[in-house]
């Protein structure tokens, strides 16, 4: 071969890397987003502008559950509803949640927003859902202002073209914050709609990015054919397997359990504003509200008209998303195609055993073995930048989701940081061994992960759709003639190609999850899209860099971004960085305490909370086992939670006592802990509400009102008097005497508490 020949035997290869790298990245991680629509959008269409005036109305501050700002939102809501000409009620109850795990339940006073519109000849009942309570201190324009707009919008403008054959509910469920309660409510206590049910649920944990549809109720059939058809519509399988690891919930939960058929779909990027100050409407994405709800409306038009008795017997599919929109199929294909990508790799390993171009299925074995190990390497490196840079300045994290205001150059720091190992564990391979064994080893181990993964959903076709293309362009490669080389790179760039449409979205969309959960999955996913592209790099030329080069490289490179990164994320670059901080005060004893489930993350902290983590069960019971950072507070003039006894019998060791538990500075929870060395909790009722009896019990009740709840307790007595502790919680800080926060700092669910013990 002459010395231009081996150049463009050299170039060939390379060009063709690069060309399939960039077209992927062109197809796969610029999809075309909508553009928001105007108020003077025609009467059919989602316009973002008019379900943004609606977030705007009731996102000006938060409304947790007990707030005047809640009860104003709510209020406001069913206006809107009525003004649309829907049939509107409010659904009043209480909301309740026991966990294993929790000594302290869950309850509140719950109202739920239900509004109708009656269908033609309905088939079946679709329901539009979104929450309109918040958490304590965030405005929730995100969380979920984000689907109340985008319901409001889609009632309407489903109501502007023509009548619906199946009936549509709007629903605005209350206490989602505080454990799901409203839904609780909702599913559990409605009489049965016309036929089947189905809920499109809408979501946030952020304030940008792509709506995604990460959960879909089986079966699911005619769900994903319905969604299919909406412009934009993002889902995936593995992504309900992947949420299930997320210490999150959804009324989604909820519907599901009581046997509707749901959709859950939620943005999931910019979450370092999540349940924070800053999740205000001027920061919520006008593009991902449109987007939203341009899905929405297609998928509730399509429903809305549809035969929905057909929904049970749906078959159970499953669905990714590529460029052309989703690719779904029923769970056998998805198993076909682990079988037939097994298939395709063990011809592949035995051609090149034949043919001499790896020695021995031991080599192999070694391969996959080597391979297995750097994919759990590129796992833990595509964390480490953003753990170490947390670790050098914890501020930096937003405090509920441990995620900085700009992720971007740490995603890009755990992405080089993965391809690092991966194409260091390659270069050290080649220096000794062929390059084809390598890859052989590769698909040999996503191959073998496929077939294991078939009893999940979504986790072998995953693993197709990533590795198959490639795989694929091998084997054509491989049958193609020694002398048609041009047609063998072809081959093996369309393969790649292919695979790498599925791959980058993967490891775009892991970052939805947060930099500490969604790194490490990235990094597989940069190693399952590596395994892909070794066989077009196997054309590249054998003698590569020493091990050292590649290793020296990236690691520069990932340090570089995330030295940048932290430098765009450093104090005072960004939006006011955030902290816990609460307050609680013991009228009994007239001290106060600060305290925080987090450790402090700046000066002004560390001065509130020099001591601990301990628990301090006494100041804030509901949270009795949690460890806290803490300190000495200003004592507070608040007045405390007051019980009146309303009725008490003693019989025998059995004592019933009924009680009215009220906060005299009309508080927006108030809760009651039973001292469990002087009594036995057998029976309980609260506000109504038969709650579960348990050693060691308690709750905690939000909107109580001002004229509080009654308690009736059935007692098995220890000792002569019951011992209990009482709370009220209120989020206004501003009520502990020359409490002032720094300009650059917010408070992340601001809590007061007032706190005392009785003797009954």
């Amino acid at each position: 071969m002459d010395s231009a020949a081996a150049v463009r035997h050299r170039r060939g290869p390379l060009l063709a890397l690069l060309g399939v790298l960039l077209v992927a990245a062109v197809v796969a991680l610029f999809p075309s987003s909508p553009d928001p629509l105007g108020t003077d959008a025609p009467a059919e269409l989602f316009s973002a502008a008019r379900a943004a005036e609606h977030i705007e109305a009731i996102a000006a501050g938060p409304r947790p559950l007990g707030s005047a700002a809640h009860t104003a939102a709510g209020d406001h809501l069913v206006t809107v509803l009525e003004e649309l000409g829907w049939t509107t009620r409010v659904e009043s109850g209480v909301g309740w949640m026991a966990r294993a795990n929790e000594a302290t339940q869950r309850g509140a006073r719950i109202r739920n927003i239900v509004a109708t519109k009656a269908g033609t000849d309905p088939t079946g009942t679709v329901i539009l859902a979104a929450h309109y309570d918040t958490v304590r201190g965030s405005p929730g324009a995100g969380d979920d202002g984000i689907g109340v707009g985008t319901v409001l919008e889609v009632a309407r403008a489903l109501d502007s073209g023509r009548p619906q054959r199946n009936d549509v509910v709007v629903l605005l469920t209350d206490g989602e914050e505080n454990g799901l309660l409203g839904a609780q409510l909702f599913a559990g206590t409605q009489a049965a709609y016309t036929g089947p049910v189905v809920v499109l649920n809408h979501e946030a944990r952020g304030n940008t990015g792509t709506p995604n549809t990460f959960r879909i109720t089986s079966p699911n059939g005619v769900l994903v054919d319905a969604l299919a058809g909406s412009p934009g519509a993002n889902t995936d399988s593995l992504t309900e397997l992947l949420f299930e690891a997320l210490p999150n919930d959804t009324d989604f939960r909820r519907f599901a359990e009581n046997g509707y058929h749901a959709f859950d779909t939620a943005i999931s990027a910019g979450a370092a504003y999540y349940h924070s100050p800053l999740d205000t409407p001027d920061r919520l994405s006008r593009k991902s509200l449109q987007h939203m709800g341009e899905t929405s409306l297609t998928t509730a038009r399509t429903l809305a008209a549809s035969d929905l008795a057909e929904v049970d017997d749906g078959g159970n599919d499953v669905v990714t998303t590529a460029p052309w929109g989703l690719l779904h199929m029923p769970r056998w294909v998805e198993t076909v195609g682990a079988v037939v990508l097994a298939g395709v790799v063990a011809t592949i390993v035995v051609l090149r055993i034949r043919r001499r171009r790896v020695s021995s299925a031991w080599q192999i074995g070694a391969a996959v073995a080597v391979f297995a190990f750097a994919a759990v390497l590129a796992a833990g490196a595509a964390w480490l930048p953003w753990w170490s840079a947390q670790t050098v300045d914890p501020g930096m994290a937003a405090p509920v989701v441990d995620e900085p205001y700009r992720p971007g150059l740490f995603q890009l720091a755990a992405v080089v940081a993965a391809v690092g190992v991966l194409v260091t564990a390659r270069s050290w391979w080649v220096r000794r061994r062929p390059a084809s064994a390598f890859t052989c080893g590769a698909l040999v181990l996503v191959a073998i992960l496929a077939l294991a993964g078939i009893p999940f959903a979504g986790v072998p076709l995953t693993l197709v759709v990533l590795t198959l293309p490639a795989a694929l362009g091998l084997l054509v490669a491989l049958l193609l003639p020694r002398d048609e080389s041009g047609w063998q790179l072809t081959a093996l760039a369309a393969g790649a190609l292919g695979s790498l449409i599925f791959g980058l979205p993967a490891v775009s969309v892991s970052f939805d999850a947060g930099l500490l959960y969604g790194a490490p999955v990235a990094g597989l996913f940069v190693a399952i899209t590596f395994a892909a592209l070794l066989p077009l790099c196997e054309s590249l030329p054998a003698t590569g860099p020493r091990v050292a080069v590649p290793a020296t490289g990236t690691v520069v490179i990932a340090l570089v971004c995330t030295l940048l990164a932290g430098h765009l994320n450093r104090d005072g670059a960004t939006d006011p960085r955030q902290e816990y901080l609460w307050y609680s005060f013991d009228s009994d004893r007239g001290t106060a305490v600060w305290a925080s489930p987090d450790a402090p993350r700046s000066a002004w902290s560390e001065t509130l909370l020099p001591t601990g983590p301990e628990p301090l069960s006494s100041a804030f019971p509901w949270r009795r086992s949690t460890r806290m950072f803490h300190g000495p507070a200003p004592a507070a003039d608040l007045g405390a939670p007051e019980i009146e006894v309303l009725e008490d019998t003693t019989g025998g060791s059995t004592r019933q006592i009924r009680l009215r538990l009220t906060s005299t500075r009309d508080a927006q929870a108030v809760g009651l802990w039973v001292d469990g060395t002087t009594a036995r909790v057998h029976g309980a009722t609260v506000d109504g509400y038969r709650a579960e009896p348990s050693e060691e019990f308690g709750f905690l009740f939000w909107a109580p009102g001002p004229d509080g709840i009654e308690v009736e307790l059935t007692l098995g007595m220890l000792d002569n008097r019951l011992g209990v502790r009482v709370a009220d919680l209120g989020d206004d800080l501003s009520v502990v005497p020359g409490f002032v926060p720094p300009a650059d700092r917010v408070v992340v669910q601001p809590t007061v508490a007032v706190t005392r013990t009785l003797q009954l």
